[in-house]
């Protein structure tokens, strides 16, 4: 596989991996809209979610492909959404939002026309979500527009500057569904480590100090998922795909840099977080087997894999003393 070739594979599942994170529950989903673009929408007010069409063919066919739209249908109308996730700091980044806001408008405006009036292009509210340190990236990036009569205007879209934010910072602003991003920090270090001139003995000893940092960065991460759940600000179904994402990310920077033994030392802290398929497989079996039954199956298995009382209790709604005496069984 050419270098190329392998480039934009990774680029394609990294892609994959940052769209599962607006498709969570519609609370959680509606939660990132409202951190991101400053909207003060409440979850039963959204009558739905779609997720639109991100690949269109220009009139010289060109393809371009965006990362995500979506369309919120609320009872005070219908709202059009569009994100972009960018690790490098790209200089031609405002002029392609500018492209993929003006597709999107024109594929909206098809069909539409009033009488008498001039055809309206709605672009869709736009932000680019920076991964990746960079301090000569600011709030927005903007661009100016010279139109035919001569008169100009300025094009600007928001940043995120995603490195800047804790766990907890994200917890804040309610932006719970990008949590498994914390992670990806490290990428910038360990790209830096790998093409360095450095001996390879001085890269492994820099290697595994970014990955003591990368481990505590997880450790923090999966604290914050904890309290929300606690909290029952965050359910299992969408602690299952946050895991699964983060996990991903994880096994992607660990086969680029790491090596199988850090790989699965990771593995590991987050297998024993929580497997939210062992509560599945819990709940189904309590199905057949009773309500109660069920839970101390859940139960019993969690405390296989390290889980602390409290989340059990939480997770079973069995009592502390009961979570106590199934832990002392041989």
């Amino acid at each position: 596989m050419k270098p190329s070739d392998r480039g934009n594979k990774e680029r394609l599942k990294l892609d994959q991996m940052l769209r599962v994170l607006f498709r969570l529950s519609k609370r959680l989903t509606v939660q990132l809209v409202n951190g991101l673009f400053g909207e003060q929408f409440a979850s039963e007010e959204v009558q739905s979610i779609h997720y639109g069409n991100s690949e269109f063919v220009t009139d010289a066919y060109d393809r371009i492909v965006g990362d995500l739209f979506l369309k919120l249908t609320t009872v005070r109308g219908t709202y059009h959404y569009h994100v972009e996730f960018q690790t490098l700091n790209d200089q031609s980044m405002i002029i392609r939002m500018f492209r993929y806001g003006f597709e999107k408008a024109v594929e909206l405006a098809v069909g539409v026309e009033e009488d008498n009036e001039p055809q309206l292009l709605a672009f869709p509210r736009q932000i680019v979500i920076f991964l990746e340190e960079n301090e000569a990236i600011g709030d927005e990036l903007a661009f100016r527009l010279r139109l035919p009569n001569g008169s100009e205007t300025v094009y600007t879209v928001p940043t995120l500057r995603y490195w800047t934010l804790t766990p907890r910072d994200l917890q804040e602003r309610r932006l719970i569904a990008l949590l498994p991003l914390q992670v990806f920090r490290s990428r910038k270090s360990m790209r830096g480590i790998a093409s360095s001139g450095r001996s390879d003995e001085e890269k492994r000893r820099l290697f595994a100090q970014e990955f003591e940092r990368l481990k505590a960065v997880v450790g923090q991460t999966l604290d914050t998922i904890r309290d929300l759940h606690q909290q029952r600000l965050l359910r299992l179904g969408d602690i299952d795909r946050l895991l699964r994402v983060l996990d991903s990310i994880l096994k992607y920077l660990y086969n680029s840099y790491g090596d199988d033994q850090q790989t699965e030392e990771v593995s590991r802290m987050i297998k024993t977080f929580i497997d939210p398929e062992v509560l599945k497989r819990g709940r189904r079996e309590g199905e057949k087997e009773g309500i109660q039954k069920g839970k101390i199956t859940v139960a019993r298995k969690l405390l296989k894999l390290g889980v602390d009382i409290g989340t059990i209790v939480e997770a079973t709604e069995l009592s502390e003393e009961e979570v106590l005496k199934l832990g002392k069984e041989k």
